[in-house]
C-alpha cells in the first residue's frame, strides 16, 4: 500500500485531485506536519538503501528473503516443457529449525526480576517483590507470553524484533436496555482495546532517524505507520473532532508545503474501508504525534504520554552484524539461508538423477517413429522395419557424491544452529553419555548467546513495564465527592497460586494511604492475619503505601541462563537431592521443605499438598523452627504485608 500522504513531494503534485481540503488548521500545526514528512522522507530512505552488513541488500529486501525461506516458498515450475519434468522439491529446514528452536527456548518463560532501594540507599525486598507481583499482573493481562513467543519467532526470522507496548483506556457507546424494553445510550470502557497492551510490531512500519545507533531509546525519532480498519480506528480516536470531521476511510489529507494548503487525494491501494495512522515520536523535543489520513489528531505540541519519557518500544535480535553499532541483526534465516539452498539444490538434483536412472531416454533407430506408449509394463510392440529399434541412453550419474554433499551442507546448517539431538531426533550409532553430556553442552553455549539477546528485550519491556505500573496502577480515582473534600479509592490485585513460606496462596496487594492515627505496626500485622483467615488460611494481604511505593528506586535485571534449563527429571532430582540433606538441618523450616522439595516435586500432588501435611509438630523438633503457639503467630504476623515498613 502506499505511503502518499507522508512521503508526498512536489514532484507527485499531478497525482493530486484540485479538490481543496476543508482542513485548515493553524501554522503550528502545518510546520509539525511538514516535519513529520521531512523525518519520515530521511527514514524512508535510510529503510530502501542497499547495506554492506545486508549482503549490499536493503532492509525490505532482506527481510522479504528471510520470510520466503522461514514460509518455505516453493517457486512454480518452468513454462518449457523441457524442464517441466524437473523437480521442485523443497526442504523446509530452515523453518523446522527456526520452530524447533523458537520451541526450545520458549519452553521457560523469561520474565525480568527486580531489585528495589529506599531513601537510606537499603535494599528492600517487600518492595520489589511488589513490584515484580504486579508486573507478572500487567504481563498476564497483555498476554505476555503469547507476546515472548512471537517475539522469539519474529527475532529467529527477521533482521529484528520490536516490541510496543502501551497502556490505554478508550470508551465506546452502547446501547443499554431498560425494563420496559427500550434503550439509552451510555459510554463505558472498551474491554477490548484498554488496558495495558503489547505488539510485536513488523518491522516494515517502523521508521528510524539513525540505522548505526544501535539503542532504540537513542534514536532522534521513530515514527510508527500503520494502516487500520476504519472502525478500529474509530474506536480510538472517535471522540476528536479532527477524526469526526475530516477523517474518511481511503481518502488521504495530503499536505503541499509550498502552498501551505491541505488537498484531497483518493488512494486507489487503500482500500474504502481502510485509513493510515502515522504515530511521530521525538527524543529531544519530547513529542508524540497522531495523524491519521494526514489529519493531526494530537495538538501540534503533544508530549510523550509516558513519564519516564522513553519510547514505548523494546528491541533485540538473533545475533550481532557488527561490535553493536547497526541497528538491526542477523537473523538465523539469514545465516543459513545460503546453506539451504545449497541443500536444495542438491536435493532436486538427486530426485531427477534417480528418476533419470529408473526411467532412462531413450533413443530409437530406423524409420519407423515411437511415441512413448511404446514404454509400458507388458506392452507389445510390433516393428514393421526390421531396422528400427530402441536403445536407453546411458547416463554416468554419481548420486553418492551429491547425496556426501548434501550432508556436508546439513551439518554446516546445524553447526549454524541446532543439532538434531538437540532437536530430539535421534542420530544413527551409539553416542555415550559423555558424547551427550558434550552435545548439550554446546548446545547451552551455542543457546546462551541468543538467551543472552532475549534477556536485553525482556529486560528493556521489564523497564517499560514498570513505568506503566507507577504511572497508572498505583494512581487512585475520586470514588465519591463531598463538599470538603474527594475520596481516593485505589486498586486491589489479587495473584492466585503464588508460594508463600512453603504453600501455594492468592496474594493480596492493596494500595492505601497510610493513616497517621495508627502507630501501632504491630497491631497492624496482627490485624492483617486476622483478616487473612489465620496462620492456615490460602490467602496473603500485602498493604503498600503508594506514596512512598513510587519514591522508590527500582532495577530491572534478567537471567538469561534459564533459556537452556534442566529436564523436569534433572529438576526433580536436584530437589530431592536437597531435600535429603536439609531434612536433618535443625535450621530449616521442615515444613517449606517438604511442601516444595518433597511433595511439590511431583506433579500429581501438587494440588494436594496441604492434605499430605500434618498439623501437629513431632516432639522432636518441638520448640524448634516449626513450634507452634503465640511464637509461630507472632513470626507469621511479621512477614505478613509490607506495611511494617517505612518504605511501603
Amino acid at each position: 500500500m502506499s505511503i502518499v500522504s507522508i512521503s508526498l513531494n512536489e514532484d507527485t503534485k499531478g497525482n493530486i485531485t484540485d479538490t481543496r481540503s476543508n482542513y485548515n488548521p493553524s501554522d503550528n500545526v502545518k510546520n509539525q506536519t511538514a516535519r513529520v514528512i521531512q523525518d519520515f522522507t530521511t527514514a524512508d530512505n535510510l529503510r530502501n538503501r542497499p547495506y554492506r552488513e545486508f549482503n549490499d541488500k536493503s532492509l525490505i529486501t532482506r527481510m522479504n528473503t528471510d520470510q520466503r525461506s522461514f514460509n518455505a516458498y516453493v517457486p512454480p515450475k518452468s513454462d518449457n516443457p523441457d524442464e517441466a519434468w524437473n523437480s521442485n522439491a523443497y526442504r523446509p529446514i530452515v523453518r523446522n529449525k527456526i520452530i524447533s528452536i523458537a520451541a526450545h527456548v520458549t519452553g521457560t518463560l523469561i520474565f525480568p526480576n527486580v531489585f528495589a532501594q529506599n531513601e537510606n540507599d537499603k535494599e528492600d525486598k517487600e518492595a520489589a517483590l511488589v513490584m515484580r507481583d504486579l508486573m507478572e499482573f500487567r504481563g498476564e493481562q497483555a498476554d505476555y507470553e503469547k507476546t515472548f513467543l512471537y517475539g522469539i519467532i519474529s527475532a529467529l526470522i527477521n533482521p529484528a524484533v520490536i516490541v510496543h507496548t502501551e497502556f490505554r483506556e478508550v470508551t465506546r457507546e452502547v446501547k443499554v436496555i431498560q425494563e420496559d424494553g427500550s434503550w439509552k445510550k451510555e459510554r463505558i470502557v472498551d474491554d477490548t482495546f484498554s488496558g495495558p497492551n503489547d505488539t510485536v510490531v513488523p518491522l516494515d512500519e517502523i521508521f528510524i532517524a539513525d540505522v548505526y545507533e544501535s539503542e532504540i531509546q537513542k534514536q532522534p525519532f521513530i515514527i510508527w505507520r500503520k494502516v487500520l480498519d476504519y472502525n478500529t480506528a474509530k474506536a480510538k480516536y472517535g471522540d476528536n473532532q479532527n477524526f469526526k470531521d475530516y477523517v474518511r476511510p481511503g481518502l488521504q489529507l495530503v499536505f503541499r508545503g509550498s502552498e501551505g494548503e491541505f488537498y484531497e487525494l483518493y488512494d486507489d491501494e487503500m482500500e474504502e474501508r481502510l485509513v493510515e495512522e502515522v504515530i511521530y515520536y521525538n527524543r529531544d523535543e519530547d513529542l508524540q504525534l497522531i495523524l491519521v489520513n494526514g489529519v493531526m489528531i494530537t495538538e501540534y505540541d503533544q508530549p510523550n504520554s509516558r513519564n519516564d519519557k522513553k519510547y514505548p518500544f523494546a528491541k533485540t535480535g538473533y545475533e550481532l552484524i557488527d561490535e553493536g553499532k547497526f541497528f538491526y541483526y542477523r537473523s538465523l534465516a539469514n545465516k543459513t539461508s545460503v546453506d539451504e539452498k545449497v541443500v536444495n539444490t542438491l536435493y532436486r538434483m538427486i530426485i531427477d538423477g534417480t528418476f533419470l536412472q529408473i526411467m532412462p531416454p531413450v533413443g530409437t533407430y530406423g524409420t519407423e517413429e515411437f511415441g512413448g506408449s511404446v514404454i509400458a509394463p507388458g506392452k507389445v510392440t510390433s516393428f514393421q522395419n526390421k531396422d528400427s529399434r530402441m536403445e536407453t541412453v546411458g547416463l554416468s550419474n554419481n548420486l553418492n557424491a551429491g547425496v556426501n554433499t548434501l550432508n556436508k551442507a546439513e551439518e554446516s546448517i546445524n553447526e549454524s544452529s541446532q543439532t538434531p539431538l538437540q532437536a530430539g531426533q535421534s542420530t544413527k550409532g551409539d553416542q555415550t553419555a559423555f558424547e551427550i553430556s558434550r552435545l548439550e553442552q554446546n548446545a547451552r553455549i551455542q543457546l546462551g548467546l541468543f538467551g543472552k539477546m532475549i534477556g536485553f528485550l525482556v529486560k528493556q519491556l521489564g523497564d517499560l513495564y514498570m513505568g506503566d505500573i507507577l504511572q497508572y496502577m498505583t494512581i487512585g480515582e475520586v470514588s465519591q465527592l463531598s463538599a470538603s473534600a474527594g475520596q481516593l479509592r485505589f486498586r486491589n490485585f489479587l495473584l492466585p497460586e503464588k508460594t508463600v513460606d512453603g504453600k501455594v496462596k492468592t496474594r493480596e496487594i492493596r494500595f492505601k494511604i497510610k493513616n497517621e492515627e495508627i502507630s501501632n505496626e504491630e497491631s497492624e500485622s496482627f490485624r492483617l492475619l486476622e483478616e487473612e483467615g489465620g496462620l492456615n488460611s490460602e490467602k496473603q494481604i500485602v498493604e503498600v503505601n503508594p506514596t512512598l511505593f513510587r519514591d522508590l528506586k527500582f532495577k530491572i535485571f534478567v537471567s538469561p541462563d534459564v533459556v537452556t534449563p534442566p529436564s523436569d527429571n534433572v529438576k526433580k532430582a536436584l530437589n530431592l537431592e536437597a531435600y535429603d540433606r536439609a531434612i536433618a538441618n535443625p535450621l530449616v523450616d521442615q515444613g517449606a521443605i517438604t511442601r516444595e522439595l518433597l511433595l511439590g516435586s511431583y506433579d500429581s500432588l501438587k494440588n494436594d499438598i496441604e492434605k499430605f501435611m500434618s498439623d501437629e509438630v513431632p516432639a522432636d523438633i518441638e520448640g524448634g523452627t516449626n513450634a507452634g503457639g503465640l511464637a509461630d503467630m507472632a513470626k507469621q504476623a511479621e512477614k505478613v504485608g509490607v506495611t511494617k515498613k517505612e518504605s511501603v
